[in-house]
């Protein structure tokens, strides 16, 4: 029997998959599969957990080197619920032969619509002008005069399948984007409608920056002070990658000093995020629980995608999304 662990953290309020059950009766119709939920509260993988499952269903959980590194260790798929694969260690799965794979796929469309979501609603000033009315400021709306963006321009940092969706969606509404994305050749940028430069120029044209590059040695802390200190001091920055991306105290430090119009976070740093934060001080900051993206359609996806990976492997077909080959 092949035994399947799925992440407790995927289970609602009401003990229910936050996915549906469509995804998971792929699962429940294999007799020759077995299927158990793993505890709430796990923070991280252990030894006994990968002595026991053939395949995780991994949400938040990390997976360290020590989890596989006993001689009992039976686990041979990692199944990463989203598109980010930093909480596993990639390394220590390839050298025990254990594959990891992702949801590119699942994600695209939804966190490209999150990416233009923030955009607008930072634009359109929309939580400012809810709060009059809910204050009975009403008269007090001429003082929040929205921004156009016709004859502004996009920053996109990353343009993998979602920075590349998000260009997309984005071509309508802005004069111009702007991508930075040393994996790709001007000549490929140009092709989905962007023009490839430089951070610190992408920095300095940009009306409005999305992150969206993957999180690695080379994009932490990337972010930082020199790159606000080029911004316009009307423009906005979005973060839908990973929060280590920005560096968090010289955020913090422009916005204190008003280098920047303001930001639109669905990660952070630290998540979940200290109630004790300097960010939410801020009214010109959106932050969401990394989860602005989550819809029925994209868990729905997600986990199909997931549990699909998990039954190539069982079935010997091709592994799709192998992040760790």
């Amino acid at each position: 029997m092949f035994k399947v662990g799925i992440s407790g953290d995927l289970l609602n309020s009401s003990n229910e998959p936050c996915f549906g059950k469509g995804p998971l009766k792929l699962l429940k119709d294999r007799e020759d599969i077995e299927i158990s939920w793993m505890d709430k509260s796990i923070i991280e993988l252990n030894s006994e957990m990968t002595s026991k499952y053939d395949a995780i269903l991994l949400n938040l959980p990390k997976a360290n080197s020590d989890c596989v590194s006993n001689s009992n260790c039976k686990l041979k798929i990692i199944s990463r619920f989203g598109v980010g694969f930093d909480s596993v260690d990639i390394e220590a799965m390839k050298k025990k032969n254990i594959i990891v794979t992702n949801t590119p796929n699942a994600v695209r469309r939804p966190v490209a619509v999150a990416a233009l979501t923030m955009i607008f609603a930072v634009a359109g000033k929309l939580l400012q002008k809810d709060s009059l009315v809910r204050n009975g400021k009403w008269n007090d709306r001429t003082n929040f005069m929205g921004t156009g963006l016709a004859r502004k321009t996009l920053g996109v940092i990353g343009a993998g399948s979602i920075g590349t969706e998000t260009i997309e969606l984005s071509k309508p509404f802005f004069e111009n984007i702007l991508a930075h994305d040393p994996f790709k050749s001007e000549k490929q940028l140009l092709e989905i409608g962007a023009i490839k430069v430089d951070l610190i120029e992408l920095a300095c044209k940009s009306d409005f920056i999305v992150i969206l590059c993957n999180l690695d040695n080379s994009t932490k802390g990337m972010i930082k002070s020199d790159f606000f200190l080029n911004m316009k001091k009307s423009a906005y920055i979005f973060n839908l990658s990973r929060g280590p991306v920005i560096n968090e105290t010289h955020l913090e430090r422009a916005l204190e000093k008003q280098e920047i119009a303001g930001a639109g976070l669905d990660v952070t740093d630290k998540e979940p995020l200290s109630t004790a934060s300097k960010l939410l001080k801020y009214q010109n900051v959106i932050i969401t629980p990394h989860a602005l993206c989550w819809t029925d359609e994209c868990f729905n996806d997600i986990a199909t995608e997931a549990i699909n990976s998990i039954l190539n492997y069982v079935d010997k077909k091709p592994i799709l999304n192998h992040v760790n080959k």
